[in-house]
């Protein structure tokens, strides 16, 4: 990742809305919005660093700096004063969706969230994703109903890796009725290490250095995902929904629409809800943030990139404050080069301020 300079005769005056921040809850703060036991069982176990739980060291023993937003001051400060973000969408990630307990999972859930919303929406204006937990899709349908009123939040947030059942499972329809009723996009998140090891058992068990796992895990996930999805019809059967996936980059979009369109045209019978190619649902209601980018050796392969994957399918992600964040220029420098001016206003504002209905 480079942290290259701000650019202010450009960013400056742009307006860019980053589709992937995320703040974290102090575990005091999480266990003051439990009951007993779950209280007590946040400020004994449940802690920091995001990564407890993984068999690998992301830190390369201390060489990679860590980050945490857990002060509502930092939006301004760092990401609008920094780095000309003028619309941070936050989120509050937890690995919360391999905890083996439901009921844990689902106070842990309403906890996180409510002090999401007191902690930063209630005392920033920048819109947020609540977390919505998967282990008992009714309440997690419950929990979108209770948030949607909400002003400032303006989609939900699904982890990829770690539910039990891929997320086009029918088990999961309720969660999307509840996004789809509230007017709601669902966003998944993909992660490494902890939910690995679940989803991807023998081959986490087989990698030596965090460098593979890290390659590897965001993209699986996703892929896993958007799979279920689209097999399993939940484009069709929520056709006013959009989706949105996060940490996976843009580079294995085109293969897997095209892979998807190839194994429907020969098994129809195994997707019949579908009534269109895989693509087609992609291209209407599927978007793609930019994090992590990717670094070709020849830069004008990006651009041809960006175009299999369409400007009208993409946005910009920061993933800010993790340690392999994108800066803005990371995306912008190949915007400004190789698109129009309203094209890269369309990335960076027009497409995230269209899906999460923002007034920007």
């Amino acid at each position: 990742m480079s942290q290259q300079s701000t650019q202010p005769d450009v960013l400056e005056e742009s307006t860019i809305i980053d589709t992937d921040v995320h703040v974290s809850i102090h575990p005091e703060e999480l266990a003051t919005n439990l009951e007993t036991p779950h209280d007590s069982r946040v400020r004994n176990k449940f802690c920091f660093p995001r990564y407890a739980g993984s068999d690998y060291d992301p830190s390369l023993g201390g060489k990679i700096e860590g980050r945490l937003l857990m002060k509502p001051e930092q939006i301004d400060d760092t990401l609008r004063g920094e780095f000309h973000i003028d619309h941070p969408l936050l989120n509050p990630l937890l690995s919360i969706c391999r905890l083996p307990d439901p009921d844990f999972a689902v106070e842990l859930m309403r906890a996180n969230n409510s002090a999401f919303v007191e902690k930063f929406l209630d005392q920033t204006d920048a819109p947020g994703l609540p977390l919505i937990t998967t282990q008992r899709p009714d309440k997690a349908a419950e929990e979108i109903d209770r948030l949607a009123d909400e002003d400032q939040v303006v989609g939900v947030l699904l982890q990829s890796t770690g539910p039990d059942r891929p997320l086009g499972n029918p088990s999961y329809d309720i969660i999307y009725e509840a996004a789809e009723d509230n007017g709601l996009p669902v966003v998944f998140h993909a992660a490494a290490a902890t939910a690995f090891k679940y989803d991807f058992m023998k081959q986490a068990q087989g990698l030596n250095q965090f460098l593979e796992v890290h390659t590897l895990a965001h993209l699986w996930s996703q892929t896993l995902t958007l799979t279920s999805l689209l097999v399993e019809g939940v484009p069709e059967k929520f056709s006013d929904l959009d989706f949105v996936f996060l940490e996976a980059g843009i580079g294995w979009v085109p293969y897997m629409m095209w892979r998807l369109n190839k194994e429907y045209s020969i098994r129809r019978s195994e997707a019949p809800l579908l009534q269109k190619s895989p693509e087609e649902y992609v291209r209407e209601q599927f978007y793609f943030a930019s994090q992590p980018l990717g670094e070709p050796n020849d830069a004008q392969q990006m651009k041809e990139m960006i175009d299999l994957v369409s400007i009208d399918n993409m946005m910009f992600a920061s993933d800010y404050p993790h340690w392999d964040f994108d800066h803005p220029n990371e995306l912008d420098k190949h915007l400004k080069t190789h698109f129009s001016a309203e094209e890269r206003e369309q990335v960076l504002e027009e497409n995230p301020a269209e899906v999460f209905d923002l007034k920007v």
